[in-house]
């Protein structure tokens, strides 16, 4: 078995009450970091946290003023983190045509701005330790655009030109940055979007849908000790999904 050597690190999952990013906390807690998973819901969150020791932390990570409180409720309780996995959920569904200034100002605060939030609060202390790994959950939309998905499609693909940007400044810091770029995973959020799932699978190479754990996984790894050179990237965990070189 391979010892990923983050025990003891300390981490913060964003949306880790469910989906992704409980699949993402659970993977680093059973490699033996102390994970702390911030979330809106109180009682989802205090379960989750439960079930796989985690310390919650409550937040609306949708407004400014819930992200802030998120950071301060952190450094509280587990420190700068060592790790950090942002993930949130994406915005509304919608055409070009169906978008609004207000709705583009509010899927770029949701997105763009919730990310620039966490890596301004986050990267300075990482790179003064000379340690850190940060993780963005988007989406293969970000690569290949999904119709109806305008804002999620051009937000994210933004997110990873970041990504990139930033992992070029903190390479030598001992900071790694990468995005990770989930297909179609069974999680509560995609089985309630009233999809034919049985098509959507035959629709991917693998002929199947992914578990949230193998994304868990591959974010634990970007995570270790193990991916020192790895960075600035986005990786695909789609079974196939997407195409392009």
């Amino acid at each position: 078995m391979m010892n990923l050597d983050i025990n003891g690190r300390t981490a913060l999952v964003t949306g880790g009450s469910k989906g992704l990013g409980y699949a993402s906390a659970e993977a680093l807690v059973r490699e033996g970091a102390k994970v702390a998973i911030a979330a809106r819901t109180e009682e989802t969150l205090t379960k989750a946290a439960k079930i796989i020791d985690a310390v919650p932390i409550v937040a609306n990570l949708s407004d400014r003023t819930g992200v802030l409180a998120c950071i301060d409720k952190t450094r509280e309780t587990i420190g700068n983190p060592d790790i950090l996995v942002i993930n949130t959920g994406g915005p509304a569904p919608a055409t070009f045509a169906q978008t609004t200034p207000d709705g583009w100002r509010e899927a770029t605060d949701q997105l763009f701005h919730f990310t620039i939030e966490m890596l301004n609060a986050f990267l300075e202390p990482m790179k003064e330790k000379g340690w850190g790994r940060i993780v963005v959950i988007t989406s293969f939309a970000a690569q290949e655009p999904v119709a109806n998905l305008l804002y999620s499609n051009a937000l994210r693909a933004g997110i990873h030109g970041l990504v990139n940007s930033v992992a070029t400044e903190v390479a030598g810091h001992g900071v790694t940055i990468n995005a990770v770029m989930p297909g179609f995973i069974m999680t509560d959020r995609m089985t309630g979007l009233g999809l034919d799932l049985d098509n959507v699978a035959q629709s991917i190479p693998a002929k199947r849908m992914g578990q949230p754990s193998e994304l868990g996984d591959l974010v634990a790894f970007l995570c270790s000790e193990r991916a020192t050179y790895i960075t600035g990237q986005a990786i695909a965990c789609d079974g196939g999904l997407l195409q392009g070189i």
